[in-house]
């Protein structure tokens, strides 16, 4: 019974509300939106990134459509400033 309750977890609970680190949204077509804090500075960016890839391992375990949006790094490369998971 404790793997029912488990599977039917959304594993995207934890990034629903915003912190320092991230910008969450959840919009009225059910995306959720997790973003940079509004700031947007190349700090911000830099700190975002784990919290990016993890969003990303999080969706490829539970096989969820996702949306990512790169900007270009100062440094040269290019940053997660946000993803969109799809219902």
């Amino acid at each position: 019974m404790g793997m029912n309750a488990m599977s039917e977890e959304d594993p995207f609970a934890v990034f629903k509300n915003s912190s320092p680190l991230h910008a969450a949204i959840i919009t009225p077509g059910g995306e959720l939106i997790i973003a940079v804090p509004v700031s947007g500075d190349e700090e911000a960016l830099m700190t975002f990134q784990p919290v990016a890839l993890k969003i990303l391992e999080v969706a490829a375990k539970n096989n969820r459509h996702i949306t990512e949006h790169l900007v270009p790094g100062r440094r040269g490369g290019r940053l997660y400033d946000r993803i969109i998971i799809h219902p």
